[in-house]
């Protein structure tokens, strides 16, 4: 049965995003809407290139610095550039000049002219999908990539979608040199509402709000999306003046929970999740968990125990870069196998991009996440602070 809940509500000068599976929060989202966010365009100022590293810094008006990853712009050009990474206390934020719009059907680039597709799809839908689409979309001066939600809909709902979204590229492209300097050449809409279409709708059970704004915002634009995915998702706005949302779901605690370093295992082992300036190191501990007996049977469950849950921290506290774990010592090549592949099956469910490396000769397992956003504690103290 599907018991995933989207929970929505205001949070200081905030929108808080969370989802839980009922019995447990699975992530945490904060979304500042009067704040630069990932997807925005700007006309920006080539300045100084660093070109030992094929970069340059670049200006997007009122002095802020950022960072773009080519050398091919002359200093002083003013290009269009999107925002992909936001800055972090020592790093400016990271631009490209690789532009992508994304609907509820398709994400649109002018990087290329390719069609791709969603690699949530299966290998059948992927070939059934290029028959269907290749010939009409081959028109656009853009490339394509298919969502796996554009299965759900008619061939003209996807197509005007596309069409829609290369007027707007267009007039990004073109209106360039009648901006200045800073110019918000587009401006991704409401966040959080994106960000619920990434979310796994056939698993999710409903989406719930106390504040009446959101409520619309999600009857207008979200739920009728969703529904064609999972018919059976509820949209509900909280009323009940005597328990709050916030303290219906807990939402104080668990956050302060995701942010404590130490995470118990029902085994009785335990993480300790430890973030430094390069990296993040997540140490497997068999705690009080019992390993007298058979215990090479006992460290394989609790190593499979500790994955499971080592997958919902990641994406629970967003870290972010190089990760490194430490799982209990095993002696089984076959138990070695066994985590790693679990590993590696629950990470490729990761909305961010997840990739597994190698166990080290320290045999420390290493695996890198996509940075998107900044970690949810400086997320947190990003929003107390306001």
């Amino acid at each position: 049965m599907n018991e995933n809940t989207i929970v929505l509500t205001k949070y200081n000068n905030a929108i808080l995003f969370m989802s839980t599976d009922g019995k447990r929060p699975l992530e945490y989202q904060f979304f500042n809407e009067n704040e630069d966010n990932i997807g925005d365009i700007f006309l920006c100022e080539i300045k100084e290139k660093q070109q030992g590293i094929d970069a340059c810094f670049v200006n997007y008006g009122k002095g802020r610095r950022g960072f773009l990853n080519s050398t091919k712009y002359n200093t002083g050009e003013l290009v269009p550039l999107q925002l992909k990474k936001s800055a972090t206390k020592d790093k400016d934020p990271v631009f490209s000049a690789d532009l992508t719009l994304s609907g509820m059907y398709v994400v649109l680039t002018n990087a290329n002219r390719n069609l791709a597709m969603s690699k949530k799809l299966t290998q059948e839908r992927r070939a059934e999908l290029k028959r269907r689409y290749g010939s009409f979309l081959s028109d656009l001066e853009y490339g394509i990539t298919l969502r796996s939600n554009c299965q759900n809909a008619s061939l003209g709902e996807v197509l005007s979608e596309a069409d829609k979204l290369a007027g707007v590229m267009d007039e990004i492209l073109y209106s360039k040199d009648s901006r200045t300097c800073g110019s918000v050449l587009h401006k991704t809409d409401n966040k959080w509402v994106k960000h619920c279409f990434n979310a796994d709708a056939s698993c999710l059970k409903k989406l719930i709000t106390d504040d009446e704004e959101i409520y619309n915002v999600l009857n207008t634009n979200v739920i009728k999306f969703l529904r064609q995915i999972n018919p059976s998702i509820k949209l509900e706005m909280y009323t009940d003046k005597l328990l709050p949302l916030d303290k219906l779901y807990s939402i104080n605690t668990g956050m302060e929970d995701a942010r404590n370093k130490k995470v118990w295992l029902k085994s009785g082992g335990f993480l300790y999740i430890e973030r430094t300036e390069t990296l993040h190191t997540i140490d497997v501990n068999t705690g009080s968990m019992n390993v007298n007996k058979n215990k090479e049977d006992a460290v394989l469950k609790c190593n499979l125990e500790a994955t499971e849950e080592i997958c919902r921290q990641i994406r629970l506290r967003n870290l972010s870069g190089i990760i490194l774990i430490d799982y209990i010592n095993m002696q089984e090549e076959a138990d070695i196998k066994q985590v790693t592949d679990r590993l590696k099956s629950l990470i490729a469910m990761d909305t961010v991009k997840t990739t597994f490396h190698d166990v080290t000769a320290l045999n420390l397992v290493e695996i890198t996440r996509q940075r998107i956003r900044q970690p949810l504690e400086d997320q947190i103290k990003h929003n107390e602070a306001k």
